[in-house]
C-alpha cells in the first residue's frame, strides 16, 4: 500500500519547483527593470545637473567678465537687441562649442575659464558640448520707465537692448548699472537656461577734491605784466589778481559744503619756495611765491603725495572704455617741442602751429576718448620723440567728452584767441578731464620711453588762447607740468600816471611837469613804475591798486582758466566687482 502511494506521487515535486523558479524569474526580471531604469533616470539625472552646472558657469562668468567691460553704451556695430524671432526665442547671442578658441572678443573672455574647468578630456561627458549668452537691458519691455524696472526674468526682456540703456530713476544716464544675463548650456541631450540680473558697482576715475593735479604749474598772465620790474609791486598785481579771479576755481554750483577746486602740487615746500621747479611764468617772480596759497578760493593748495592721480587698473579701464565706444586711438599726429627760453628745459613748450589730435570714431559727453601715442617723428627714446609730442584740442566751438586721456605724448586744449568768459562755456571750453599720463617718464621696461621723472618738469599739458577746461585737469610724475597761458593782460602806461599824479594849478594853467617827466622815461612800464615810486612819490601800494584797476577787468572777463565741475568729474566712473543680485536667480529648465 505505501509502496503504490509512493508510485502515485512520482514527479510533483518537479512540477512545484519549476512553478517557483518561474515565479522568482518573472520578479527577478521586473527587479532587473526596476535598476535599469533607474539607472538610466540616474545617468539621465547626472548629464541634467552637469548641464545645470555648466550653465551656472557661464552664468556667474559672464556676470564676473562684465564688471570689465560693462555694456555702457549701444555697440559700434552689431545687434543693437536681443531680438526675439518668431518662436519668441532670442538671437543666437554670443557663445561656442566647449573647447573652441573663440572667434569674438566677447566669447574669448569666457571660453579660458570654461574649457579649464570643462575638459572633455577628463570626464568625456562634456565631449560636444555648448553654451550661449544674452546680456539684455533691464528697462521695462512694456514702456513702465525705469522705475518700473522688473528684478524677475521674463522672456520679453529678449526684445530688450543688449546694453545698459536705461537710466537710474533720477535722469542720470546713461546706464543704471544692471543688466539681464542669460545663459543656456547643453550637455549631452539636456539644455538648461539659467538667468540672473547682473549689478555691477562704479566708482569716480578720479578724485572730485581735485580740480588741478600736476607735478608743477605755470600760470603766465601776459608779457605786460612781466615787464613789472619792481618785485612789491609785481606781487601785488599778481596777488590782487589771484584773489579775485583764481586759477583754479572751486565749482560755484556745488555749495560749500561738498569739497572740490583743490589743486594738488607734488612739489613740496622747499620747492613751491624756489620756484624754478614747482611754478614758472608769473608766478616765479620771487615776489609773487606767496600768491601761490590763492590759487584757488579760500586757499585750496594741498601736497598732492602720489604720483599718479589714479592705479594703472583704472586707467587700463578707461582704455577699454575708448575701444568699446571706437574712441581709442594707438598713435595720433604730432608736433615736437621747441625752445622754452626755460634754463631748466630749454626744449619744453609748445611751437607755434600744433597738428589736431587724432580722434578716431564720434565723441560725445558719454565717451573717452584714449589717445595712446603722440607723435612718430624723431628718435625714439629722445626728448621731443614719438610720445613726448604734442597734439591739440580746438575747442574755439566748445567741446565735452566724459575725459581726453594722453598716455604718453602732450596736448594743448586752444581757443581761439580770444577773451570769453569762463561761465560761457559754449565755446573756448573743453568740459570734462583732460588727463595726461605723461608715460613718457617711465622706464622702456615699465611701458615708457625712460624719459625720466626728475624735478625739472615738462609741459605735458597746455591752456592757451583763451581756452578753459570746466571739469578737471591732471598730469601724473613729478615731471608732469600744466601750463596755463591767459590772454595777456595790458597797462595803459599813460593812463596809469594821469592817475596817480596830479597836474600843479597855476595863475597859467595846470603844470604836468613830473606827470610828463615819468611818462618819458625809457624803459617802458618798468621805467614808468619805476618814476611813480621816485619822481612821483607814490607809494607801491598805490602803484599796485593802479595797476590792479586796469587789470582786474580784463582778468575778470576771461576768468578761471580752471573751474571744478563736480557732475562732469564724477561722471567719469570705471567699473569694479559685478555679480548676480542675491534674489534675481532663476532656472527656467530645458526648452
Amino acid at each position: 500500500m505505501i509502496r503504490r502511494m509512493r508510485a502515485d506521487e512520482a514527479g510533483s515535486a518537479m512540477i512545484t519547483a519549476l512553478l517557483a523558479t518561474t515565479m522568482m524569474l518573472a520578479l527577478g526580471l521586473a527587479m532587473l527593470a526596476i535598476v535599469d531604469t533607474q539607472a538610466d533616470q540616474s545617468a539621465q539625472e547626472r548629464t541634467h545637473d552637469r548641464a545645470f552646472n555648466f550653465g551656472e558657469s557661464v552664468l556667474t562668468s559672464e556676470a564676473f567678465v562684465l564688471g570689465r567691460n560693462w555694456p555702457e553704451q549701444a555697440p559700434a556695430s552689431g545687434t543693437l537687441r536681443c531680438y526675439p524671432d518668431a518662436a519668441g526665442i532670442g538671437d543666437p547671442g554670443f557663445g561656442a562649442p566647449l573647447g573652441d578658441a573663440g572667434s569674438t572678443d566677447a566669447v574669448k573672455r569666457l571660453v579660458r575659464n570654461l574649457n579649464e574647468s570643462y575638459d572633455p578630456a577628463r570626464d568625456g561627458a562634456y565631449t560636444g558640448a555648448s553654451w550661449k549668452v544674452n546680456v539684455c537691458d533691464d528697462s521695462d519691455p512694456d514702456g513702465g520707465g525705469p522705475l518700473a524696472i522688473p528684478t524677475v526674468w521674463d522672456d520679453s526682456q529678449l526684445a530688450n537692448p543688449n546694453w545698459d540703456a536705461n537710466d537710474n530713476g533720477a535722469g542720470n544716464p546713461p546706464g543704471n548699472g544692471r543688466v539681464w544675463v542669460r545663459a543656456e548650456a547643453t550637455v549631452g541631450d539636456k539644455t538648461r537656461v539659467l538667468a540672473g540680473l547682473v549689478a555691477v558697482r562704479t566708482t569716480a576715475a578720479v578724485n572730485p577734491r581735485y580740480a588741478l593735479v600736476s607735478g608743477g604749474m605755470s600760470d603766465d598772465l601776459g608779457s605786460s605784466v612781466d615787464t613789472i620790474t619792481n618785485a612789491g609791486v609785481l606781487g601785488g598785481v599778481v596777488s590782487g589778481l589771484l584773489d579775485t579771479t583764481p586759477t583754479v576755481a572751486a565749482d560755484p554750483t556745488a555749495g560749500a559744503t561738498t569739497p572740490n577746486g583743490v589743486t594738488g602740487l607734488r612739489c613740496g615746500a622747499l620747492d613751491i619756495l624756489d620756484g624754478s621747479t614747482c611754478v614758472s611764468g608769473t608766478l616765479a617772480a620771487t615776489a609773487a611765491i606767496p600768491a601761490v596759497a590763492d590759487l584757488v578760493t579760500g586757499d585750496r593748495l594741498e601736497h598732492f603725495p602720489g604720483t599718479s592721480s589714479t592705479p594703472d587698473r583704472t586707467i587700463d579701464r578707461l582704455r577699454t572704455q575708448a575701444r568699446a565706444s571706437g574712441t581709442y586711438t594707438p598713435v595720433s599726429v604730432g608736433n615736437a617741442p621747441v625752445a622754452s627760453g626755460n634754463a631748466l628745459n630749454p626744449t619744453d613748450t609748445a611751437p607755434a602751429t600744433v597738428q589736431a589730435c587724432t580722434i578716431t570714431g564720434t565723441p560725445s559727453a558719454s565717451t573717452v576718448v584714449f589717445i595712446e601715442q603722440v607723435g612718430v617723428t624723431g628718435v625714439n627714446g629722445s626728448a621731443g620723440g614719438p610720445g613726448d609730442q604734442y597734439c591739440s584740442i580746438d575747442v574755439a566751438v566748445a567741446k565735452r567728452f566724459k575725459a581726453i586721456v594722453v598716455a604718453s605724448g602732450r596736448v594743448v586744449i586752444r581757443g581761439n584767441n580770444t577773451t570769453t568768459a569762463a561761465s560761457n562755456t559754449s565755446v573756448n571750453t573743453f568740459t570734462g578731464v583732460v588727463y595726461a599720463l605723461n608715460r613718457q617718464r617711465l622706464t622702456v621696461a615699465e611701458g615708457g620711453r625712460g624719459l625720466g621723472d626728475g624735478s625739472g618738469g615738462r609741459e605735458v599739458l597746455r591752456i592757451d588762447r583763451g581756452a578753459h577746461v570746466r571739469g578737471a585737469v591732471h598730469a601724473d610724475g613729478k615731471s608732469g607740468r600744466v601750463g596755463i597761458y591767459p590772454p595777456p593782460i595790458s597797462f595803459d602806461s599813460n593812463a596809469l600816471v594821469d592817475s596817480l599824479v596830479p597836474c600843479v594849478d597855476s595863475i597859467f594853467g595846470p603844470v604836468c611837469t613830473v606827470r610828463n617827466l615819468i611818462k618819458a622815461l625809457p624803459g617802458g612800464l618798468g621805467g614808468v613804475i619805476s618814476g611813480l615810486l621816485g619822481i612821483g612819490g607814490q607809494t607801491v601800494a598805490t602803484v599796485t591798486n593802479g595797476l590792479l584797476d586796469q587789470a582786474r577787468p580784463q582778468r575778470t572777463s576771461y576768468g578761471s582758466a580752471i573751474t571744478a565741475d563736480v557732475a562732469a568729474i564724477t561722471s567719469l566712473t570705471v567699473y569694479g566687482a559685478s555679480g548676480v543680485l542675491p534674489g534675481t536667480f532663476r532656472d527656467l529648465q530645458a526648452r
